[in-house]
């Protein structure tokens, strides 16, 4: 046992030190003890750049929790030489598997980062009511953000809220069930929608990005409870973010990925060269300095068919040796901005929610072809309500191709066995992290997911 608690202070001691640099040009806090660091408004600024950094690990919005829920499906193979995307492309995943450990680690030093936030926001004296409100709410809403990507992708998980210090005996905490993860979710949202109202994209939290959040939530939480009261929550959230805060739909498809400010992205991730992302080297072919790790199915890429060219070249291209992703383009430099959350899902979740309660047809197709207008393609006429569902699904797949919404839109709609035939109910959560296990005492391995 003290061993096993020796490996857990060891691993968090290094989780807490990974490095990532500031997307404000603030020197962030993430290794000195936040008694020590977070004494005033100013230590409390950097620590939580460092919170926002911790977004761009590798095993994060970086690299893993952007490739993964597509690779695992019909839209990208791996053709690389690193095992473990062959285990996820193969739907083959052992608990081992390093990517999936990637994942789980990065999201809880992020949480870990936060809760330290979190936790010393109270005991700061030289702050104003409205600093205070807004820092509690930026602070809350990574944290549901967080626990809600570890909800969707492991089922049951830890809960941590309070800041895991080596000298303390809260290493150990087991899963928690699912639905008490999701109220953590809600809770942390309800103070995150507090934040200063913004119509601006931002790689900071703001009132419309805590909308917007809640709205994606509450629409996969309908997908594990069939309450219609959920369906309800996310459409009044997407209404909200949609005719309240500014956000418009960005008129050229590509300049969403093209580094340049615009009024559609919500939240995104920002990278500059000095704290790159991989997603360029990972994605494009080795004749264009590529690793070629994974490349785009023949599935996609016909699926956007002859008339969905914006999209396609905006998504896609192909080199001399295969296609390959180009959403991030910059291989040099690994600066290309992640799009978290954009204006075109909350339409798309106004359309899913309204016709999942068989509402008026004309309207599920008015939000679903206002973004296909942008694409400039043609309007859906269909009134069939197992058709709009379908022509939804497919909607958010060739808009949110290699931006992560694929694995999670197909298992919270129960489509996973559809698109992968044959494979397991149970596959349709990753296994907890065997590191995990070895290292959590709360977690044995009768606690593990079934399949692994």
């Amino acid at each position: 046992m003290a061993m096993k608690k020796y490996f857990i202070i060891t691993v968090f001691a290094g989780l807490l030190t990974m490095s990532a640099c500031d997307v404000l040009d603030v020197q962030p806090t993430q290794s000195i003890p936040a008694q020590e660091a977070i004494k005033d408004r100013t230590g409390l600024e950097r620590a939580l750049i460092g919170s926002y950094d911790a977004l761009q690990s590798a095993g994060y919005y970086g690299r893993e929790f952007l490739v993964v829920p597509d690779l695992i499906t019909d839209n990208l193979a791996w053709t690389g030489t690193t095992a473990g995307y062959n285990q996820i492309d193969n739907n083959s995943i052992l608990s081992d598997n390093g990517i999936i450990e990637s994942i789980w680690a990065s999201i809880y030093t992020a949480i870990n980062r936060v809760n330290y936030v979190i936790d010393a926001i109270p005991n700061l004296t030289d702050l104003t009511p409205d600093q205070r409100r807004h820092y509690n709410a930026e602070a809350h809403f990574l944290r549901a953000l967080h626990h809600f990507n570890l909800v969707q992708s492991f089922g049951a998980v830890p809960i941590r809220t309070k800041p895991v210090r080596a000298n303390e005996s809260d290493l150990n905490v087991p899963r928690n069930p699912v639905n008490d993860v999701y109220n953590q979710v809600f809770a942390d949202l309800v103070i995150a929608r507090q934040a200063n109202a913004s119509g601006n994209s931002s790689a900071r939290a703001t009132q419309g990005a805590a909308m917007a959040l809640s709205a994606r939530v509450f629409l996969t939480y309908y997908g594990v409870t069939n309450n219609s009261a959920h369906l309800d929550s996310a459409a009044f959230y997407a209404n909200k973010v949609i005719n309240d805060f500014g956000y418009q739909l960005e008129p050229v498809f590509a300049n969403l990925f093209a580094g340049t400010p615009n009024k559609e992205n919500i939240f995104f991730v920002d990278f500059i060269a000095q704290d790159r992302n991989r997603l360029a080297e990972y994605f494009f072919t080795r004749t264009l300095s590529g690793r070629k790790e994974f490349s785009p199915t023949p599935g996609l890429i016909s699926a956007y068919g002859q008339n969905d060219t914006i999209r396609l070249k905006a998504t896609l291209a192909i080199a001399s040796d295969g296609p390959y992703g180009r959403k991030y383009s910059d291989i040099a430099n690994g600066s290309d901005k992640v799009p978290v959350i954009r204006l075109a899902e909350m339409h798309l979740i106004m359309a899913e929610t309204i016709a999942r309660k068989g509402g008026d047809a004309a309207l599920v197709r008015n939000h679903v072809n206002i973004v296909r207008a942008r694409a400039q393609v043609a309007p859906i006429t269909t009134a069939d309500p197992a058709a709009l569902l379908l022509a939804i699904e497919n909607e958010r797949r060739l808009e949110f191709a290699l931006e992560g919404h694929r694995w999670y839109d197909l298992v919270r709609t129960n489509r996973v066995q559809a698109i992968i035939p044959g494979l397991p109910e149970c596959y349709k959560l990753f296994p907890i992290p065997l590191s995990e296990i070895q290292a959590n005492e709360a977690i044995n391995t009768a606690d593990q997911n079934p399949c692994y």
